[in-house]
């Protein structure tokens, strides 16, 4: 073995992820940085994509900064690798090609590569002759395995490259025991082969490897023990009886012969060439049906299907076309499987086992059997009678043949199993679930099928239609969007305008436009037609609560579910929930887009609406209102831990879901409210829509109470325009209900939200109802919090008198009422009022009495604006310093509070500071003001545009 310079790095993924740097572990930094240098390592010296590289780290679920998140990882570890690399030194060890990266690694630096090479070498060795030599050489590459390979790295990347690297160590387990047999030391290796078959029941070769061992100790009894447990697991896991060899060696030691291949007696004869198929009527069977005339958009699939056949020349492939009904798994599967047959003379078997055909049961496996038997030309009374023997016999007869098996709507794997030739035949199953049991014992490879593109979609329109080139391109584009590139949908769209010449494209689209429309002509809405059979037959294969909570989604007004609001929607727990959902994805009828969110494509949301219209109005109405219930909770909790301070609107939500997410911090919240925004907007209009089928009056208060409970989350993000539409629809709800507390809530965030907007006259007279209201209720800190955000307005509009008339009545009124975050606002924004009217060296008392009070109540983002607002008076006065302390003060908590437009005001003053002191930093801080609000979308950024370019054009070398 070759061994590395000691004072070279050293790679090792053959137990935990290290790199050794003259005998000290190298610091590889976060899990998502071990993970990319992963990636590297096992493609080294050779190019990795960044695009390979997301896919690998993150699989489906990849941030929208991830290729940030890739450049940051690879330049820390470019640090890590090469610590004494000059800052601006090229790369030498993980240099940028292309649009990825290249990780060198020297020859022998792995420990996968050494092992590797004793592996070959050994091979050499045994080739030569010498098998005390490879079988010690293999020693030595297995010692270097520690435990289990690339430790400490998570994700499906990983979790493959574990499985390749676990088997790939067996197989070298069994190739070193082997030699260890032929030279004789087979009681030595008793332990470690019986360990082995202990952690790997399906290994057949570490079978007859034991019982071999166990014949050269003189423990031929325990062999025969080993040869009946074998065959049990075998039976039991997979529906297999043991292959050739293991019963090779079960055989001798039955005979008293030795089991050692190379010592057992040569036969007399050679043997004879197995007997051809004896068909009936003498004939090889093709019973492919027709395969369609055409196949469109499936080129990518095809080419898999190509390649995986191609990588496997001797046979025993098992490929498994899984997707949701009418997505064309039939077509494809038959398309290719007549394109191959060529390659496999000796036949093709084709079985419908009808899993999900509504006017039959589904074909067992002993039927099936019965079946392929007597075209195999064994007569029925001939047939054996249990399924393990008819099994055992359809292997027999197809042993050593080359023949296509299609294998056409399965149910599940248990059925599928004793159907598997052991031979060099290829099987194709198609089946609506993606069959994962045959996927981890029969080592099956998935090919999933999903809408068909735009493009292809519109090909399949016209082609089927006969529309020509003068066809509405458009027309046809949108149409397949209604048919949601569902093949099956997309052909009966066809079928109408193909028997309907003078139906023109514009006028189906309208009909199809209109959902119910949609129901009738694709056949969704009376239960007859055939998607809506198709669909209905996958939802019968379900267990019960997945069937159910198939109608129940269609209740939700968003796109997407998660176990939590399932489990509230179904009054299950969530672990029920979670396995139903998995169901419903396993079944192709739902589909995880980011993880732990759950959508369905546009005609399977249809069909669960209409599942949904039929169940009865009591069971509609209650799952709506726990559904409701759970989305008021949550949200009430996540504003709970949003760093401003909120009004005292108590949510009690009539069933308290029992399960859901874990939020213990700000950003907890924030992560969640932005994940799941989408749906409570959805939400908060569905239970103001007193027009909708099923209503109850009672969810006009989660109506007002959603729009309150999301209007800090909306301030803190600056998106008005979403605050005050949501606040809008929570105002019908409040005065439908015509309850005083939730009128002045509404009407004093509405008023709020368009003081944002700079609508300063319409946030006055909503200000000045809110009021009213306060007044006509006798709530003294309604009163006061209304007499700030009038005063506010006043102040905005230029009515300044009156504006410190309402600030002052405000804190005499909060006062009395014991609200201190009130008299902290009305102190903080009179404080504004003297800044802005040169009464500056007013402001700072009002202003430092207003952060006292803010610090009490724990207001952390009115704390940061003070601050930054205090900054500005004392930089008016001349006292930088204390500006520039203030500023920072207020970065400081605006970072604190996790408040995005918070840090871009405090960014925005601490570069005025700086500024004005003529210090270095301002061009930095400006930048990154900018940067903010231009994401929040905020008016502010166009004010900081314009200072930034006026400080470049007066020092264009200014940082």
């Amino acid at each position: 073995m070759e061994h590395d310079n000691p004072e070279s790095l050293r790679f090792e993924v053959l137990g935990l992820l290290r790199v050794i740097r003259t005998g000290q572990e190298v610091d590889l930094g976060a899990a998502k940085q071990r993970a990319v240098l992963a990636v590297l390592l096992l493609n080294r010296n050779t190019p990795v994509s960044r695009d390979h590289i997301i896919t690998a780290v993150w699989g489906d679920a990849a941030p929208t900064s991830a290729v940030n998140l890739v450049q940051t990882y690879v330049a820390g570890l470019r640090r890590a690798l090469e610590p004494r690399r000059a800052r601006r030194a090229p790369a030498e060890l993980l240099t940028s090609v292309g649009d990825g990266y290249l990780l060198r690694v020297e020859r022998g630096a792995l420990d996968l590569d050494v092992f590797e090479s004793s592996a070959v070498e050994a091979g050499r060795m045994r080739a030569a002759g010498d098998l005390a030599g490879a079988a010690g050489l293999l020693d030595d590459g297995l010692a270097l395995w520690r435990a289990e390979p690339l430790g400490g790295i998570a994700g499906l990347f990983a979790e493959v490259e574990r499985g390749r690297l676990v088997e790939r160590r067996f197989a070298v387990l069994e190739e070193r025991a082997e030699l260890r047999l032929a030279l004789g030391q087979g009681a030595d290796l008793v332990g470690q082969l019986t360990a082995l078959v202990g952690d790997q029941p399906l290994r057949e070769r570490a079978h007859g490897l034991l019982m071999r061992a166990l014949c050269q100790a003189d423990r031929q009894a325990e062999a025969l023990a080993v040869y009946r447990e074998a065959r049990r697991v075998l039976i039991d896991e997979l529906g297999v009886e043991p292959g050739p060899e293991l019963r090779r060696v079960q055989m001798a030691v039955l005979a008293g012969d030795d089991p050692e291949p190379g010592r057992a007696a040569a036969p007399a004869a050679p043997p004879a060439p197995a007997a051809p198929v004896t068909p009936v009527g003498g004939t090889v069977p093709a019973q492919l049906p027709r395969a369609p005339a055409s196949l469109i958009g499936r080129d990518a699939e095809l080419r898999r299907m190509d390649e995986l056949l191609a990588d496997d020349p001797g046979g025993g492939l098992l490929l498994v076309v899984s997707g949701p009904a009418g997505v064309g798994k039939t077509a494809l599967a038959l398309h290719w499987a007549h394109r191959v047959r060529d390659a496999f003379p000796d036949g093709q078997l084709y079985v419908d086992l009808h899993g999900y055909d509504p006017n039959q049961d589904p074909l067992d496996a002993g039927e099936v059997l019965n079946r392929f038997l007597r075209t195999l030309g064994v007569q029925p009374n001939d047939a054996p009678v249990t399924v393990e023997e008819r099994s055992a016999l359809y292997r027999t007869l197809v042993a050593d043949r080359r023949m296509v098996v299609m294998l056409d709507n399965v149910l599940g794997s248990t059925e599928l199993l004793p159907l598997l030739p052991g031979s060099s035949s290829c099987v194709v199953v198609t089946s609506r679930r993606r069959l994962v049991g045959l996927v981890a014992h029969a080592e099956a490879r998935l090919v999933e099928l999903d809408m068909l593109t735009p493009d292809a979609a519109v090909e399949v329109l016209g082609r089927v239609a006969g529309r020509g080139a003068g066809a509405d391109a458009a027309g046809l584009r949108r149409l397949a969007e209604l048919c949601d590139g569902l093949p099956l949908a997309l052909r009966i769209a066809a079928a109408r305008l193909a028997v309907s010449p003078t139906l023109r494209v514009a006028d189906f689209v309208a009909e199809l436009d209109d959902e119910h429309g949609r129901l009738a002509a694709l056949g969704l809405e009376d239960g007859e037609g055939p998607v809506r059979a198709a669909l209905d037959a996958s939802r019968r294969a379900l267990p019960p609560l997945a069937a159910r909570l198939l109608a129940l989604v269609g209740l939700h007004p968003g796109t997407h579910v998660t176990p939590f609001v399932a489990a509230a929607m179904a009054a299950v727990d969530a672990g029920q929930a979670q396995r139903a959902l998995d169901s419903l994805t396993a079944a192709n009828l739902l589909s995880v887009g980011e993880p732990g969110r759950y959508g369905a494509h546009d005609l399977v949301r249809v069909y669960s609406k209409t599942l949904a219209g039929e169940l009865a109005s009591e069971e509609r109405r209650d799952a709506t209102g726990r559904m409701l219930d759970y989305y008021l909770h949550v949200a009430d909790v996540a504003d709970g831990l949003l760093p401003i301070s909120r009004g005292s609107v108590r949510v009690e939500p009539k069933h308290r879901p029992t399960a859901v997410p874990k939020l213990e911090s700000s950003a907890d919240a924030i992560g969640w409210l932005e994940a799941e925004e989408a749906n409570l907007l959805a939400v908060a209009d569905l239970a103001a829509d007193s027009s909708a089928p099923v209503f109850d009056r009672e969810w006009l208060v989660h109506a007002w109470q959603l729009a309150y409970a999301l209007s800090r989350f909306f301030w803190l993000r600056a998106d008005h325009g979403t605050w005050l539409r949501v606040t809008e629809s929570g105002l019908r709800a409040a005065t439908e209900l015509d309850e005083p507390k939730a009128k002045f809530v509404m009407l004093f965030n509405l008023g709020t939200a368009l003081l944002r907007l700079r609508r300063n006259d319409e946030a006055l007279v909503r200000h000045g109802q809110a009021l009213d209201v306060a007044r006509a209720s006798g709530d003294l800190d309604q009163q006061a919090r209304a007499l700030t955000t009038v005063a506010d307005t006043l102040l905005d509009v230029g009515r300044i008198e009156e504006s410190e008339a309402h600030y002052r009545e405000a804190i005499e009124v909060s006062r009395s009422a014991g609200s201190r975050w009130t008299e902290a606002n009305a102190h903080h924004n009179l404080g504004l009022l003297y800044l802005a009217n040169g009464r500056v060296a007013e402001a700072p008392t009002w202003l430092r009495a207003a952060l006292v009070m803010y610090r009490e109540v724990g207001e952390q983002c009115g704390e940061s604006t003070c601050h930054s607002d205090l900054s500005v008076a004392l930089l008016s006065e001349g006292h930088y310093e204390e500006a520039a302390v203030s500023a920072r003060s207020a970065l400081t908590l605006a970072t604190d509070a996790a408040s995005p437009y918070h840090q871009a005001l405090a960014h925005d003053q601490l570069a005025t500071v700086f500024d004005r002191q003529g210090v270095p930093g301002a061009v930095s801080h400006w930048q990154r003001a900018l940067a903010l609000f231009t994401e929040l979308d905020a008016p502010e950024a166009d004010q900081v545009r314009a200072r930034l370019a006026r400080t470049r054009a007066v020092s264009p070398t200014a940082v």
